[in-house]
Formats: structure tokens, sequence, C-alpha cells
């Protein structure tokens, strides 16, 4: 009984350790979600101001087609009013011409505000490109580590898993359901120690004859209060000379 109880409660040390690393494990997703957003919000930054500067550019082409095409118009009008002999008429085109060309002095304008704000983005786009690759840089570092970390919490895992495994092939099959029942039920623990007369599971008194039974190890006994199973683990030699 004495192997049963050490494999018991080294296979409860385990579990706790393997609770920890599912934690731990369980934590990491969601920090690399974090920075997978990060990253999408840093080059959305990017976009929306190269996507301005596109809007910007394909307004500028369209300004400077239609000066064009206005352009040609005016000049054939112009090339005709020589030929128009009624004063009235001549008045009325030499007027639409003026109109013509006056509309075309505001797209002009309005060429030359688009060229001024294509040189302020793209300036902004000099500084703000470089900050976006560090910033990317950084946490894709940062994605890296977590990734490690993550890698190492498995390996060690399927180690504790490996060594938990040991253990169970020295346990009673009906002691091994037993204590997969009581810690599905007590935030993984089934198994306590059972110390200065109470168990530190629940932290109550345990009944001073039960006690000495569990101090002997000849037999394994539940807590009468918590019900997970009570072991005694005498303190290293070392710790009792240094008290």
């Amino acid at each position: 009984m004495k192997d049963t109880i050490a494999a018991l409660w080294g296979l409860q040390k385990l579990d706790l350790e393997i609770i920890e690393f599912d934690k731990r494990l369980s934590e990491i997703p969601a920090k690399k979600q974090e920075l997978h957003e990060k990253i999408k919000d840093i080059e959305e930054e990017g976009k929306k101001k190269r996507d301005e500067l596109t809007s910007i550019e394909d307004e500028k082409i369209r300004l400077e087609k239609e000066i064009e095409e206005e352009a040609n118009k005016i000049k054939t009008v112009e090339s005709r009013l020589g030929y128009i002999r009624n004063p009235k008429e001549y008045q009325e085109v030499r007027k639409k011409v003026e109109l013509a060309k006056k509309a075309n002095k505001l797209r002009e304008d309005e060429v030359l505000k688009k060229m001024e704000q294509i040189e302020a983005i793209n300036k902004d786009l000099e500084e703000l490109m470089p900050r976006i690759e560090k910033e990317v840089k950084t946490i894709m570092d940062n994605l890296k580590i977590y990734e490690e970390e993550e890698l190492k919490l498995k390996e060690a895992k399927e180690k504790l898993i490996a060594g938990r495994n040991v253990y169970i092939s020295k346990i009673p099959e009906d002691i091994y359901k037993k204590y997969e029942m009581i810690r599905s039920k007590s935030r993984g623990i089934g198994v306590s120690q059972a110390k200065n007369e109470s168990c530190e599971g629940c932290f109550m008194n345990l009944p001073p004859q039960l006690y000495n039974l569990i101090l002997k190890g000849d037999n394994l006994y539940n807590c009468p209060y918590c019900q997970r199973f009570l072991v005694h683990i005498p303190e290293p030699e070392s710790e009792e000379k240094g008290e």
C-alpha cells in the first residue's frame, strides 16, 4: 500500500503541474491573437494612407484628362470664330469659350491642390512605412517568442504525461478511477496531505484516530469532509535538521 500511496501522491503532483501547463497554454492563443490584431491595425493605417493617395492620384488624372479634352474643344471652337458673320452669334460663342476657359482654370487650380496633397501624403508615407515595418517586426518577434514558448510547454507537458502513465501503472484501477472522480469535482485535486492533524485540501481538522492511521501509511483513507485521498509525506531530513 505504501507504494500505491507514493504513486498516488506522485501522480497528484504531476497532475497539478499539467494543470498549470494547460493554464499557460490556454493563455497563449489569446495573446497571439492580440498581436495579430495589432499587426492588422498597424497595416490598416498604412493601407488607408495608400488608398487615400491612390484616390487623389486618380482624381488628378481625371481632372488632367478633362482639362485636355476641354482645351481641345476650346481650340476647335476658337478656330471657327473667324468664320462667324453674325455679331450676336459671335458674342454668344465667345462667351461660351471664356466660360470654358474659366472652368478649365478651376480644374488646373484643383490639379495643383491635388499635387500638393500627393506630395504631403508621400512625405507622410516616407515617415509612416518605416515605423510600421519596425512595429510589425517587433510584434512578429513577440509572436515567435510565444510560439517557442508554446512548443516548449507542449514538449514539457508530453514528458509529464509520460511520467503520469508510469504512476498510473503502479496504482490499482479502482483507486485510480476514484482518484479521477474526486479530482474532477475538486478543482483537479484528488489527493491532499494530512498535516498537523488537518486536511490541507479543505483545512478541516481530522479526527485524531483517522490522523494516526494516515500517519502509519498502511492504508488509504479519505477526508470525511472533502472526500480527497489523504496521505502523509514526511518532511525531508535536511529541512527537519534546519528546523
